[in-house]
């Protein structure tokens, strides 16, 4: 059963990767293109935090997180990830999938910490071809698993 899928990922460097994914594996509607804009008009955190779950995450199950080699310094990626790891209202939190890119270095901090917890789910792009349905199966599973989710570490403030 297809599930749809909000993807993040560092729009300069990793956008012919993200084109490829929604091109090759979005029919029926399951991969979801509402990335946020390099910034949003706000200094009000919790407003943006809300713009993000009620917009951009609306009706995903599963966030895909690209990892090429400066994800790991994006703010919009780490609040993506945290608004993901967060129900809200009667939208339960999203399942977690990074993809480890061939440019990939370093991960984000917050999705490292769920990688390590066993909440999220990991893959290589290499593999995307046989595994992406499977990965995004379990990483939707593993939505039951909320003792696992840890977003406890303060959001990024800025990229870099």
């Amino acid at each position: 059963m297809p599930h749809k899928v909000f993807v993040s990922y560092h729009h300069y460097n990793d956008q012919r990767q993200a084109n490829h994914l929604r091109y090759y594996y979005g029919i029926n509607n399951t991969l979801i293109d509402r990335s946020l804009p390099e910034g949003l008009d706000s200094e009000d955190d919790d407003y943006i935090l809300s713009v993000i779950r009620t917009k951009h995450l609306r009706d995903s199950t599963v966030t895909i997180v690209l990892i090429g080699s400066e994800t790991y310094k994006r703010k919009w990626v780490d609040w993506e990830i945290y608004s993901s790891l967060r129900p809200y209202k009667d939208r339960k939190r999203n399942g977690l999938l990074g993809i480890y890119l061939p440019s990939a270095t370093f991960t984000p901090a917050r999705l490292e910490d769920n990688i390590k917890s066993g909440y999220a789910v990991t893959m290589r792009w290499e593999n995307i071809s046989w595994q992406l349905e499977s990965k995004i199966e379990e990483a939707f599973k593993n939505r039951e698993k909320d003792y696992l989710v840890i977003n406890s570490r303060p959001r990024k403030m800025r990229n870099g």
